[in-house]
């Protein structure tokens, strides 16, 4: 197997089988996924050159798949690990929850630590998965309601550009988007811009335009969702031309969510793995997995609604827990 870079002089406290290995969903054309979680040497904590990720897999042509038995490997320093954890990202929750059996070598004290004070680090910023659910449902749903705003959205637009020119801005029909707003799949969002200012934008099913922007470039966005969807519902009938590897993912991670928001853990190897496996391999009609992904999107927000998770990880563990750690590694045991 082959050997992280710099793996001698750096300190694994923690390398686990991810991916399929971990969810239980793998099949002998698996490929392996490793995470692991590192302590820098000194040297590169003295000097501030810790690398965040370290990664080593065999080298591929462009385009080229992993085959049956590959090796990726992939490890955080302990600062950027805890960072993601923080911050809510799946993969640190999943390789926190990650059991003893997904363990390639035995952790060290520190990840022992870490799983120990679990509660300490989750919180209600695993809202993350909400944010991924409402991504994959915006993306692979064909729920009426949201084909038919498309629709009322591309109808408001092409009537606006046809009234004020191509050149007008999106701003100037603000009064007229009011009304669409009233609906659901549709919001007034502020996004940061350079210099710190907040610029409003029109989202519509997932999609964001400024109102900086021209009313025929908003047309045009609304034109292709629209066009995507008509296309997306032929697929529903025909069942062909689907990404079945990210329906299964927005599947597996609407679910984790939901027994994370409601019980603080996530169970590994997945109690539906079969489930998420015949998603993956096409078995399952798209229409009924586009309808799954619409109901847990709904399942995840109520639970994060009702979570009994603190609203934030206590940083200070954090902090104390990299602080420790690299002082120790730098000055030596006590």
């Amino acid at each position: 197997m082959a050997r992280l870079a710099s793996e001698v002089q750096m300190e694994l406290i923690v390398e686990m089988r991810f991916g399929s290995h971990l969810y239980g969903t793998d099949t002998p054309l698996s490929d392996i996924d490793l995470k692991g979680v590192f302590v820098p040497p000194a040297e590169d904590i003295l000097l501030q050159r810790v690398k965040a990720v370290v990664a080593t897999s065999r080298a591929k042509a462009p385009g080229e798949r992993n085959l049956p038995g590959d090796v990726d490997r992939e490890a955080y320093s302990l600062k950027r690990y805890l960072d993601l954890l923080a911050e809510g990202q799946t993969v640190a929750l999943d390789m926190l929850f990650a059991p003893e059996a997904a363990m390639v070598r035995p952790p060290a004290g520190l990840w022992r630590e870490i799983q120990a004070n679990r509660d300490r680090l989750i919180s209600r910023r695993a809202s993350a998965f909400v944010r991924y659910c409402r991504q994959q449902a915006n993306k692979y749903g064909i729920k009426g309601s949201r084909v038919a705003v498309a629709r009322k959205a591309l109808d408001l637009l092409s009537a606006a550009e046809a009234r004020l020119g191509s050149t007008a801005k999106l701003e100037e029909v603000a009064a007229a988007l009011e009304e669409l707003m009233a609906g659901e799949h549709v919001a007034l969002v502020d996004l940061p811009m350079p210099g710190g200012r907040q610029l409003p934008h029109l989202e519509v099913c997932g999609r964001k335009m400024s109102f900086a922007a021209s009313i025929k470039n908003a047309r045009e966005t609304m034109a292709r969702l629209v066009d995507e969807y008509g296309q997306r519902a032929l697929q529903a009938e025909r069942n062909e031309g689907v990404d079945w590897k990210a329906l299964s993912h927005a599947v597996r991670v609407g679910r984790e969510a939901v027994e994370l928001f409601t019980t603080g853990q996530i169970t590994f190897p997945l109690p539906y793995a079969d489930r998420i496996r015949r998603v993956k391999a096409g078995d399952v009609p798209y229409a009924a997995v586009s309808a799954e992904i619409e109901n847990l999107l709904v399942e995840v927000e109520d639970a994060a609604a009702a979570s009994a998770l603190p609203e934030v990880p206590d940083i200070a563990f954090i902090d104390d827990l990299v602080a420790r750690a690299y002082r120790q590694k730098i000055t030596g045991p006590a």
